[in-house]
């Protein structure tokens, strides 16, 4: 069942439940009220009945200068009695009927009878089929002779207005429950319009569409709902085009890693079965399996830096407090050689400072980054190593004056494989994975690599180490 019906048909059974009580309560409790007016008044005239008919018959006693019988004026006591829808019944010391002016004989048990011959005025209310009547019964006695006076009175009129009140309440509550139930559909339709929306957005969000956005302008609850709603969404779609930038640059990784192997492996492949169809020559020979042996080797090596990249993220770092600078002349003094050769100066400036880091690791960055400037260098250029402290991070740069990266490369550096020059890359036996594994070793270590590049000016690597807590750490 749908939320706004479940609304609609609560505010119903409420409504219902509510008029049902507030109706049996309110005419209950008049039902009440009126019956004991009825019993007082009945009383009443009850009480001024019998002192009536004692002055009558006092009256007719001194009149007569004798003894009366009372029965014998049960008849004329009777016939005053001339109320509508009030009856008067006489009964002897016996109980025997002397006179009445009811319009029927009642035959049912009367002990109120039996309570006022002995003295006690009491009264007691009896249905008969479809009316309902108040008997009041009380002994009237002079000169030690007793009759029994039970004064009836139709009080139908007042079950008559409990019925009618009743029917009113129906009436009243059929007419509010069509009010109710269109404000209740009408409310439910307005306050659940929101949610609607936010279903709606759901659907789309579940087919597919992650752009869409719950359109919820409130300030309440509701509001707040759509608008955690909508922050939910925008990080959704964040993690899907993360998700599929990340399939993506999986793709490359399989589709680039395929590419390596089916390079020297047609190599291997072709020159062997060269060998095994050729006749023997010796410098032929010898070529060929100079070409499988490098690229047997190109191989191995691209396995062993998979392997290293794979160890880089699961083994765990060896963090302590180390100075930069002996490390970065330490890596001058290790590159030197090749620098020279291509004719290039490499420096090392800055001030020292000490950095928590896994230094052997951290050294095959800082290598791989200078190897990539000097390869990136002309002659006469100049490739610097240096430090950089500031107020909240201390900052190692490698920076050359090489030829530069354009904007829309340099995202794509750190991805595996990647080479902005392929040919340049692979006569230095590069297999586009020195940048990777650099990025993985400072993702290890909570540091930033940020690269600052110009087409024809040069590149500066940045290494940014700004956080006290790392990933992996043993002491």
């Amino acid at each position: 069942m749908k939320f706004g019906w479940k609304i609609f048909l609560l505010c119903m059974g409420i409504y219902v439940i509510s008029l049902t009580i507030t109706g049996v309560v309110v005419t209950e409790n008049t039902y009440r009220n009126l019956l004991k007016k009825e019993v007082e008044r009945s009383l009443e005239e009850e009480s001024n009945l019998h002192s009536t008919l004692v002055l009558y018959l006092l009256n007719n006693q001194r009149i007569a200068t004798e003894r009366i019988e009372l029965k014998n004026y049960s008849k004329s006591m009777v016939d005053m009695m001339k109320m509508d829808r009030n009856y008067l019944e006489i009964f002897d010391e016996n109980l025997d009927l002397l006179a009445t002016n009811a319009p029927e004989a009642w035959f049912f048990s009367r002990e109120e009878l039996d309570v006022a011959l002995k003295g006690q005025k009491n009264f007691v209310m009896r249905r008969d089929e479809d009316k309902l009547y108040l008997f009041v019964s009380n002994l009237l006695e002079i000169d030690e002779e007793k009759i029994v006076l039970s004064l009836v009175k139709d009080i139908t009129h007042v079950a008559h207005h409990r019925q009618g009140q009743y029917l009113f309440f129906i009436r009243i509550g059929l007419m509010g429950l069509v009010f109710v139930a269109l404000i209740s559909w009408g409310l439910s339709t307005l306050l659940l319009r929101p949610f609607r929306e936010l279903s709606l957005t759901a659907q789309n969000i579940a087919s597919g569409n992650y752009h869409v956005r719950a359109q919820v302008n409130r300030k309440d609850e509701v509001g707040l709902l759509a608008e955690q709603f909508n922050i939910m969404a925008d990080e959704i779609e964040e993690n899907i085009s993360q998700l599929k930038a990340e399939g993506q640059r999986q793709q490359r990784f399989i589709d680039n890693l395929t590419h390596e192997l089916r390079t020297p492996l047609t190599s291997i492949i072709g020159y062997s079965e060269y060998l095994l169809k050729a006749k023997y020559n010796p410098q032929i020979f010898e070529k060929s399996l100079n070409y499988i042996y490098s690229e047997g080797n190109r191989m191995l090596k691209l396995a062993k830096t998979l392997m290293d990249m794979i160890l880089v993220r699961e083994k765990p770092l060896q963090i302590k407090e180390h100075p930069v600078m002996p490390l970065l002349i330490e890596v001058q003094n290790i590159m030197k050689v090749k620098a020279k050769k291509r004719g290039i100066m490499l420096n090392v400036e800055g001030e020292d400072t000490l950095v928590s880091i896994d230094r052997d690791l951290f050294k095959v960055v800082i290598i791989n980054l200078v190897d990539n400037a000097i390869n990136a260098s002309k002659k006469g250029q100049k490739v610097t190593l240096g430090t950089q402290k500031m107020s909240t991070k201390t900052c190692v740069f490698v920076e050359d004056e090489g030829n530069g990266m354009e904007k829309s490369e340099i995202n794509k550096v750190m991805e595996p494989f990647y080479r902005i020059d392929k040919s340049r890359a692979r006569k230095d036996g590069g297999i586009g994975l020195g940048l990777a594994i650099c990025y993985q070793i400072l993702e290890e270590h909570d540091a930033t690599l940020e690269i600052e590049s110009e087409v024809g000016i040069g590149t500066r690597m940045k290494m940014d180490f700004h956080r006290k807590v790392y990933k992996n750490v043993t002491n």
